[in-house]
């Protein structure tokens, strides 16, 4: 999806972040609602400058725009409970056995919309990502 392919740039024009989100389903359902944030990069002598924490922040709005209500992301919690991503294990959202965690905090989920996680649940599988390549 072009529009949530976020790219910053310095006054040289070169690339110091990279965020994108992903259209993504749980079991074959929410595709239309459901975003996956991944890869999130910014260039690392530059990190802990809000970098990506303003391309993401653009991302949800720009998400919500076009109506999607959730994004999920597999990752370190302290990386992005700042930006009120949960733990979605405790909306029945959980990783598939063949999607091996380091623990079920590492797979998170964001309601861009209230009241959306509500209506969600399954196993996140990876798998489909396969016949892509």
């Amino acid at each position: 999806m072009p529009e949530l392919e976020l790219i910053m740039v310095d006054e040289a024009d070169e690339v110091i972040g990279y965020v994108m989100f992903s259209r993504f389903h749980i079991e074959g359902n929410y595709d239309d609602k459901l975003l996956l944030l991944s890869p999130a990069a910014v260039k690392t002598e530059l990190q802990r400058q809000h970098i990506s924490k303003d391309l993401i922040e653009y991302g949800f709005a720009k998400a919500k725009e076009l109506g999607y209500e959730v994004v999920m992301v597999e990752g370190n919690p302290q990386n992005y409970n700042a930006r009120n991503f949960v733990t979605s294990a405790d909306f029945g959202i959980v990783a598939a056995p063949s999607v091996r965690l380091p623990a079920p905090e590492c797979l998170m989920v964001k309601e861009l919309v209230p009241g959306a996680l509500l209506q969600m649940q399954g196993e996140v599988e990876y798998s489909f990502y396969e016949a892509l390549r």
